[in-house]
């Protein structure tokens, strides 16, 4: 027999869950209790405590926790009676946001591993770009602003795949 004992799991996430399990309940009982945007950035809160303490450290804990978070910031943004004309954009960022947060964090704790951790940060820059846009095209007019943003994506994709290139020449030189 070895003399080393098992960690026990902490009961808290179970009892956290079932928190979250009578916050639900009563959000269905209840719809204008609490606005439903809040109680997603309560669940996503929860998720990212649980994950930052220590007690579920895993990639989907901390995913779920900012998409969480972000979606229902925004989500409860948009119903607020000034921010209801940028619905769209708010959605985006706030998708865009979760993402961004997912890479920063999880590339700080090493979650993500090395090979594919700056992974969240297309999907994150692509809303956040797509939200810009949206904003932008009540600001200057649709067609204006895509004449000016559609030729800016092929030189963008250039540059990127010339640096790639670059990056990829001097990794072999080097070996």
């Amino acid at each position: 027999m070895s003399d080393k004992k098992k960690a026990v799991p902490s009961p808290a996430p179970v009892l956290v869950m079932f928190i979250l399990a009578l916050l639900a309940i009563i959000q269905f009982i209840f719809p204008d209790l609490i606005p439903p945007g809040l109680t997603l950035v309560v669940i996503g809160i929860v998720f990212l405590g649980l994950h930052f303490a220590g007690w579920i450290h895993d990639a989907l804990t901390l995913i779920s926790g900012w998409m969480l978070t972000g979606f229902g910031l925004s989500f409860w943004a948009i119903t607020q009676p000034k921010w209801e004309a940028l619905s769209l954009p708010l959605i985006l960022v706030g998708l865009g946001l979760g993402f961004v947060a997912i890479y920063v964090t999880g590339a700080s704790n090493g979650l993500l591993e090395a090979q594919a951790k700056g992974w969240p940060l297309v999907p994150g820059l692509i809303l956040l770009g797509v939200s810009a846009i949206l904003v932008l095209e009540g600001v200057f007019g649709r067609q204006r602003l895509w004449g000016l943003v559609v030729p800016l994506i092929p030189a963008f994709s250039a540059i990127w795949y010339l640096m790639e290139w670059r990056r990829a020449t001097e990794a072999a030189q080097k070996g």
